[in-house]
């Protein structure tokens, strides 16, 4: 039987970066890398469900749970039934990615979430808001699916129509709908007060994040401390221990002022974070020291489970580098 320390499911180019820095960090600690992709993902199935094939460890990047059809999906269950580690677990992960459920789980925890109405997949299509839920809705607001992601069948500015709205669900007839309150995010300086917040096994990495441009800014310790940001910390914490996952991202933006000052989980379970380094000339993009980071951090957990070390869920922050300026507080 072959054997795999570490596995990554990973469709987005083998020439990536976090590809390059996976790979790297295996091979400084002597573990076994495998990258299944699109074109060898059959087989590994195959071979795994034929015990011809055992991998220890796998960190997926593609499955879709909502598509009883693919292949990735089907990998992490084959792994896992073969007695794999899978990050994270396929049954976790498919239940935090569902926004219909992780927002009721959020709501009974006291996370502050934007207003949200609910729309059910076997509403009809004529479904239409009450003069009380648009009152709390605020025109425009966020019409988003449940199990969407990367921002497909977003609306970003729904205006409350009954036509909007059901050619918005026609996105997915078969998934459930959120319609949101759109939250305008305070501007500290130069930079929109909207994050996008990485948890890898107890670790957070806060990140500033341009919802226009997509561009990615690490927080420092000077200004975790300077505008008050802990609770960002403590918000993806409480998200962690809730859906049980083990590595997500989510995006939490700062609103309001004085009084009205608030904290507000908007995107609440990314079980496939942004990992992609985009170049200098493209711009935007994750922070490479902290995918960089991510991949030390990944194959450190797998070095260590293929030790019996124990791993441990102790919270601390990665911030960004200290500059040679002062960076006390």
């Amino acid at each position: 039987m072959k054997q795999y320390d570490f596995a990554l499911a990973w469709n987005s180019g083998s020439k990536e970066n976090f590809v390059k820095w996976t790979r790297r960090e295996c091979t400084l600690r002597g573990l076994k890398f495998m990258l299944i992709v699109e074109k060898n993902v059959e087989n590994v199935i195959k071979d795994l469900e034929k015990g011809k094939l055992k991998i220890n460890f796998l960190l997926d990047n593609e499955a879709d749970y909502d598509d009883k059809n693919n292949l990735f999906a089907r990998l992490c269950y084959a792994v896992k039934d073969a007695n794999g580690y899978v990050v994270c677990d396929p049954d976790d992960a498919r239940q935090a990615a569902n926004k219909a459920i992780t927002h009721y789980d959020l709501v009974r925890a006291k996370i502050p979430v934007p207003y949200t109405i609910v729309v059910r997949n076997w509403e009809p299509d004529d479904f239409e808001l009450n003069k009380e839920e648009v009152k709390q809705l605020r025109v425009p607001f966020i019409i988003k699916p449940a199990s969407g992601f990367g921002q497909k069948g977003v609306v970003k500015n729904a205006n409350g129509s009954i036509v909007e709205i059901a050619q918005a669900r026609h996105f997915n007839k078969g998934d459930d709908f959120l319609l949101q309150e759109k939250i305008e995010p305070l501007m500290i300086g130069d930079k929109q007060a909207w994050f996008r917040i990485y948890f890898i096994f107890g670790e957070i990495i806060p990140c500033w994040w341009n919802t226009e441009t997509g561009y990615y800014t690490q927080v420092t310790l000077r200004e975790m401390y300077a505008f008050r940001l802990l609770p960002l910390a403590r918000i993806i914490s409480e998200i962690a221990r809730i859906t049980n996952m083990e590595f997500f991202s989510s995006e939490i933006a700062l609103t309001g002022k004085g009084k009205e000052r608030r904290f507000v989980a908007i995107d609440y379970v990314n079980d496939q974070p942004e990992l992609c380094v985009r170049s200098e000339k493209v711009g935007g993009g994750p922070v490479p020291e902290v995918i960089n980071h991510i991949a030390e951090r990944i194959v450190e957990i797998v070095w260590r489970a293929s030790r019996n070390i124990p791993v441990g869920m102790f919270r601390s922050l990665w911030l960004a580098k200290a500059k040679l300026e002062d960076e006390s507080i």
